[in-house]
């Protein structure tokens, strides 16, 4: 392996352990502050005033996140019967095609999201008065690094379509 190779690949191990450590710590926050909710509603009859709030940020930005996490798994759902029957150069071509439609697609949601941001600097939420530009920007942030591990897999899938084929037929046996 190449010095670049294993700095890639450090690198996105570093960002893959990044992305799973802040959805794990939005999920805790997320419980936490429903669980303080619903415990001083019901208990003390008392209400946080911003905790329904942010676990609704928190929750958006988990989900925008995840999406990538299980783009990494392979849990999204895909219809790949024509890719797995023809030959490895058709796979590619298949491969590269599904790749410029869904990097087109990915971008396209991504700057969408740049008006949103401009309205959410102007916005401010209802309870706290936190700037909407903040849970506004897990759109592009979180699509984002979905783009970037759908990246991952479809270059791999270009570049050798062969690996790919047996990495998927090992896990359709198990």
């Amino acid at each position: 392996m190449s010095s670049a190779t294993v700095f890639f690949s450090k690198l996105l191990q570093a960002i893959r352990l990044l992305v799973g450590a802040i959805v794990i710590l939005l999920f805790i926050y997320m419980s936490v502050a429903v669980l303080a909710q619903v415990v001083g509603r019901y208990l003390f009859s008392y209400s946080f005033s911003g905790s329904s709030e942010t676990a609704t940020f928190a929750q958006i930005w988990m989900v925008f996140l995840g999406a990538g996490l299980a783009m990494k798994q392979k849990l999204h759902v895909g219809v790949d019967l024509l890719y797995t029957v023809v030959p490895r150069p058709l796979k590619r071509f298949i491969a590269f095609v599904i790749m410029v439609g869904g990097v087109w697609f990915l971008w396209t949601a991504i700057a969408g999201s740049e008006r949103l941001l401009q309205l959410g600097q102007f916005q401010t939420s209802s309870a706290l008065g936190i700037p909407m530009w903040i849970p506004y920007m897990s759109i592009p942030v979180g699509i984002g690094y979905f783009l970037f591990e759908f990246l991952v897999a479809y270059v791999g899938k270009i570049i050798r379509p062969e690996d790919v084929s047996s990495a998927e037929k090992e896990e359709s046996v198990s």
